[in-house]
């Protein structure tokens, strides 16, 4: 490898990393709008709340409703690049006592939330975004107060684990 490919990879990381910081920066102060020059239109989604989702307009609506409800500050733990994966950790401090929320009624119970986002990149755009809990207080909120939240998830496996125990 020339010096022109490891700066032109350098290059690609580098912008990756901004991708990853704008990412959270229109997360965090509720500017979604920012999220148009990064994520593919047709993006893939999944969390905890939903999956199998799609589309950048759902990601903006879920993302806005929950500004609305939970009002959260939102701290950056984390986030890289490493060639076509990204990764944004977040610690949501959350409150309900904004807007209703998918049928939940505020109730003013808050608490903390670690999320990371897991991303696939294409051509400098987000194409797939999971969301994974590290911590449960928000999942735990949403159960308690009758969200339907998916189960028995069994996303692809870039790697399948040897099956030692016969199941």
């Amino acid at each position: 490898m020339d010096n022109k490919q490891i700066l032109d990879i350098m290059a690609k990381e580098n912008n990756n990393n901004e991708l990853t910081l704008k990412i959270y920066k229109a997360f965090a102060n509720n500017d979604l709008a920012q999220w148009d020059g990064v994520i593919h239109p047709d993006v893939k989604l999944n969390s905890p709340a939903g999956r199998g989702l799609a589309g950048i307009e759902t990601l903006k609506s879920f993302a806005g409703a929950f500004h609305a409800a939970f009002r959260p500050t939102v701290d950056l733990i984390d986030h890289y690049v490493a060639g076509d994966r990204g990764l944004v950790t977040v610690n949501l401090h959350w409150k309900h006592d904004g807007e209703e929320f998918y049928g939940i009624k505020p109730s003013g119970q808050g608490g903390t939330s670690v999320e990371t986002f897991l991303l696939r990149i294409e051509n400098g755009l987000v194409t797939h975004w999971d969301t994974a809990d590290n911590s449960l207080d928000l999942a735990n909120y949403l159960f308690s107060e009758g969200y339907d939240l998916p189960k028995e998830v069994k996303p692809p496996a870039l790697i399948e684990g040897p099956n030692i125990h016969g199941r």
